[in-house]
């Protein structure tokens, strides 16, 4: 295990992270492998957060199936890694299987593995995702070890949140609806409007025009072949940048010198 000193790794281990020519995938391929290196884990993998918040998508590991990178995704309410991201804090566990959250992902290849230790990964107060270290021994993480590993992920989570707004882990379709159903603007933009009403119209009258409860029911799956049914990709790209030209003009309502002229 690593050292004592309050920061598990050196300056110069941090500034190498950060892959060249800036791929996050390769960066975030970095931080896994040290951190089951230093570990001394079979097992590193890191999860990101969607923009619903509400599910996980394995983003780099070392140890689990390479191939379920950007495909392996979970709810918050799923499994010891959801539950991590759900209570915000570590969890350890020595017999996952004993557990009453833990799931079984068959394609992750993660069947020899028996102990489980979950950090949440936050930047600037934000949970941007979890942590894992996995070993096939049956292993009781001591308090330092907690520790340690959640010092660790707070060293490399400003690299971990900047790879995960770089890259594509979390599709660019989805990111966008989500971006914008989160924000009042769609209301009275009937282009926006119309993008969730066009995805499923019945549903979008059922939920009284609730764009979040609606993106919240479909799958990245069933959206991604909805949008390309109904060519929806570049709507949503335009309507995206019509929001942040929107948010950043000088004249809207939300600024201070445009509601000085309406008193």
């Amino acid at each position: 295990m690593p050292g004592d000193g309050r920061n598990v790794f050196s300056l110069e281990e941090i500034g190498n992270l950060a892959a060249d020519g800036g791929q996050p995938a390769e960066t975030l391929m970095n931080v896994v492998a040290l951190i089951a290196k230093r570990f001394r884990t079979d097992v590193c993998s890191a999860y990101l957060l969607e923009p619903d918040r509400a599910n996980l998508v394995l983003a780099a590991t070392v140890g689990l199936r390479r191939e379920c990178i950007g495909k392996l995704r979970m709810a918050v309410n799923e499994g010891l890694t959801g539950l991590v991201a759900e209570l915000v804090r570590p969890v350890s566990v020595n017999q996952v299987k004993t557990h009453p959250r833990f799931k079984y992902f068959r394609d992750s290849g993660e069947d020899a593995y028996q102990s489980f230790l979950g950090v949440p990964l936050i930047d600037r107060g934000v949970l941007q995702g979890v942590l894992v270290v996995q070993t096939v021994e049956a292993r009781v993480f001591s308090e330092d070890e907690i520790r340690m590993l959640t010092e660790a992920a707070t060293q490399v989570a400003p690299i971990v949140s900047e790879a995960r707004a770089l890259d594509r882990f979390i599709a660019p379709l989805q990111e966008r609806l989500w971006t914008l159903a989160r924000n009042l603007w769609w209301s009275w933009d009937h282009n926006s409007s119309s993008l969730f009403l066009d995805l499923d119209p019945a549903r979008w009258n059922e939920l009284n025009h609730n764009p979040v409860s609606l993106l919240s029911e479909l799958p990245l799956a069933k959206l991604e072949t909805r949008a390309a049914e109904l060519m929806l990709h570049s709507r949503v790209n335009y309507a995206y940048r019509r929001m942040l030209e929107y948010l950043e003009a000088d004249r809207t309502c939300g600024t201070r010198a445009f509601c000085a002229l309406i008193r």
